[in-house]
């Protein structure tokens, strides 16, 4: 067969147009039937003619659900994640929901969530300043405007594809910890919050930081971010200035140390003393804060050997000076 051979697409039998063939692994397809296939299914060139056929018959069925599919609440600027929170389901889309015959997106159940991810990727600019001649120069250091993409990606169970990544932002971010830049990753936590209500099996969720230098931090697991930081807020933890200081199982925190306020000890200046056990703190307050009267010691009262004078104690007698026996 010659290079400009009619062929014919192995799906649905029509005639292939000259550059409408899309190649399969043992077939031909036209590119009619491409437009069919998931907008997320990425596998066509190594898929056979058969696999492509299950998957429209699939993508026909999607069209009698994404019918009765209903969102009650949509997150993205660019495109957009759509939820239906009664019938447990979601679609990612660019149309809105009167527009979706042509796109047919999948509805996709929230138990087939595997795991949810955050992606900040950022670009930058070089500022330059004018130099003696008019001329654009380098600072030194060089310094530099940075730009911001906020990519969510979706693993999911799926027999034709397993990921779903699309942006959340409309244009770029300028600068990191603006308004702007926060809302978009609070605007993450609701999705991931909202696609997880159902807790799908194995679930995984991170959330990328980019800072300047090109390091990531994860902002996830009831992180949030401060001043480009991340604070733990959950598992009994409250930030205090940058540092994490756990609030549960007696302990209460004190100038960034823990203390432990129970099994009978107190705290006293950031040290813990004990209070029982025959010992006496050593700022002179028990355990209930009142102030105890440091007590003398105890001595032991002798007789003098020589002249029978009571001593109350030393090592020699008030009377005579003998030497205690």
């Amino acid at each position: 067969m010659g290079l400009f051979d009619k062929k014919f697409c192995d799906v649905c039998g029509e005639k292939i147009g000259l550059l409408g063939n899309r190649k399969l692994e043992d077939g031909n397809l036209c590119k009619d039937c491409a437009k069919k296939l998931s907008p997320f299914f990425d596998e066509r060139r190594h898929s056979t003619v058969e696999q492509i056929k299950q998957q429209l018959s699939y993508r026909e069925q999607n069209k009698q659900v994404l019918a009765n599919f209903s969102p009650t609440m949509n997150f993205g600027d660019n495109e957009k994640v759509y939820i239906d929170v009664m019938k447990g389901s979601f679609v990612v889309s660019r149309r809105t929901p009167g527009n979706w015959s042509e796109e047919n997106p999948d509805v996709i159940p929230l138990s087939s969530v595997m795991s949810c991810n955050l992606r900040i990727d950022e670009d930058r600019d070089e500022i330059y300043t004018q130099g003696k001649d008019g001329e654009r120069v380098s600072y030194n250091p060089p310094r530099y405007k940075f730009y911001y993409n906020f990519i969510y990606e979706i693993k999911v169970n799926n027999p034709y594809f397993d990921e779903i990544e699309f942006r959340l932002n409309g244009s770029q971010v300028d600068g990191m910890g603006t308004l702007e830049y926060n809302r978009y990753q609070q605007m993450a936590m609701q999705i991931t919050n909202n696609l997880t209500q159902s807790g799908g099996s194995g679930f995984n969720n991170n959330f990328n930081q980019p800072m300047n230098n090109g390091y990531n931090q994860p902002v996830n697991n009831g992180y949030a971010p401060s001043n480009g930081y991340s604070q733990p807020m959950n598992n009994g933890y409250a930030p205090s200035n940058g540092y994490s200081q756990p609030m549960n199982n007696g302990y209460a925190p004190a100038n960034g140390y823990n203390q432990p306020m129970n099994n009978g000890y107190a705290p006293g200046n950031g040290y813990n003393q004990q209070m029982n056990n025959g010992y006496v703190p050593a700022n002179n307050f028990n355990q209930q804060g009142d102030y105890v009267q440091p007590q003398a010691p105890v001595t032991q009262g002798w007789i003098c050997p020589a002249c029978n004078a009571s001593n109350e104690g030393g090592k020699f007698c008030m009377s005579c000076g003998t030497p205690r026996g």
